[in-house]
């Protein structure tokens, strides 16, 4: 949970990356009228992963009110079929294939209009209390919660993925990559027909 924390706020005692996605702030600097929805916590074990215990912080995000976001773009079940074959045929002739995760930038995709969500202060470990000094009456409210803003994308909010999206299509556009018409989870570099990148959206 220290980890989690750290890497969705400014970074924990044990050296977590951090984000910068959310922000620890008072009950009462929350404007009057705002939602504020609650959090999700998602446990896990897995064996392989250099950090086994694993906890996720989601967004509640269907007690947010907010404009009607469309989805993004993601990978149909026919596009992906193209590329594992093309893939497959092309390795039999000698031709290499390069995967990469873009991990983080999902969690990095800025926002133009914060929410807000709140935790239950049991939940927050000591070390995170110590290091945000999140205590009463500074961070924990008289409800016993403590309650921060979100300003960039996190997992369950509606809005996130086609933030995400764009985002990447600003990244990858400074190197000269536009998604193919009528196909846009594949991107093709200007100018250069033989040059195609694979961009498979699982965001939505």
């Amino acid at each position: 949970m220290s980890n989690e924390m750290g890497r969705l706020a400014q970074g924990n005692i044990h050296g977590a990356k951090y984000t910068d996605t959310i922000e620890f702030v008072p009950k009462h600097s929350i404007r009057t009228g705002r939602d504020i929805t609650y959090a999700n916590f998602v446990l896990d074990y897995r064996l392989l992963k250099s950090e086994p215990n694993r906890v996720r912080l989601t967004v509640g995000g269907g007690k947010l009110s907010y404009d009607d976001y469309p989805g993004s773009p993601v990978a149909s079940l026919l596009e992906t079929k193209i590329m594992l074959n093309s893939v497959i045929s092309d390795a039999a002739k000698g031709a290499r294939f390069i995967s990469l995760n873009l991990k983080d930038l999902f969690l990095a995709t800025p926002m133009a209009r914060t929410e807000y969500m709140r935790i239950y202060s049991k939940h927050f470990p000591q070390d995170i209390k110590n290091k945000y000094n999140i205590q009463h009456p500074n961070l924990i409210a008289d409800d016993d919660y403590v309650y921060f803003k979100i300003k960039k994308g996190m997992h369950g909010l509606t809005q996130a993925a086609i933030l995400a999206y764009q985002n990447l299509v600003r990244i990858l556009s400074q190197h000269g990559y536009r998604p193919v018409p009528h196909a846009l989870s594949i991107w093709r570099m200007k100018h250069v027909l033989s040059a195609f990148a694979y961009v498979w959206m699982t965001l939505r």
